[in-house]
């Protein structure tokens, strides 16, 4: 099944070139609250998603949030919600207001909010599963996943098949692994890096399938 590993952390004019390969781009509107002019050529021909970049100290606030997408989210751009992390309460409401406001987000599911958004037709962003270990993670989205849902899923953070394979739902995620910070980013050229994002084949693998293949 095809999905798509969008190339997150791009907020240099080097980065974008390393990343200019891959025609799916998750950009921050935190990381590019002073909109750069060296960016505006690379959104052409490109499939982009906004996110407000919350999971960032110093992130962008809400009416800032809003006023960036007004200026600088193009009519074919996806954008998230604004969201609060850990605060699913609060997420609902950002989720509410923008809608109120004219705004069509596509919504974020955080751990313990309503999971009711999972029926409706589209697109969902899961997050908070980054800083679960493997196993907490593997129980949550099985909970949210292993069922018919109508929705289709992005799983921010996320790029490695593996949490791909049992879930028919997910099609999307993205990831900022490339971006050369330590030795261990650095074991592969940016080049090889950009293989692994864009349009990707994951065969499905039922849970079942996956489970017995490791005894």
């Amino acid at each position: 099944m095809k999905r798509i590993i969008y190339v997150a952390g791009v907020n240099r004019k080097h980065l974008a070139e390393q990343a200019s390969s891959v025609p799916y781009w998750l950009l921050s509107a935190t990381l590019l609250r002073k909109y750069p002019s060296w960016l505006e050529p690379y959104m052409r021909h490109r499939t982009v998603i906004w996110d407000p970049g919350t999971f960032t100290e110093d992130c962008i606030s809400y009416q800032g949030y809003r006023t960036y997408l007004d200026r600088h989210a193009k009519s074919r751009h996806v954008y998230m919600q604004y969201d609060e992390i850990g605060d699913p309460e609060v997420t609902a409401w950002y989720l509410k207001d923008m809608r109120r406001r004219g705004y069509n987000p596509v919504p974020i599911l955080q751990p313990g909010g309503d999971v009711r958004l999972l029926q409706g037709d589209g697109l969902v962003f899961i997050g908070g599963t980054v800083r679960m270990q493997d196993d907490e993670r593997m129980r949550y989205l099985d909970n949210l996943l292993l069922q018919p849902i109508r929705a289709k899923v992005h799983l921010l953070g996320m790029m490695k098949h593996e949490w791909f394979a049992p879930y028919l739902a997910a099609v999307q995620g993205d990831n900022t692994s490339w971006i050369p910070r330590s030795k261990w980013n650095r074991r592969k050229t940016p080049e090889q890096w950009m293989q692994e994002y864009g349009e990707q084949w994951v065969p499905y693998q039922p849970r079942e399938m996956m489970q017995m293949s490791l005894f």
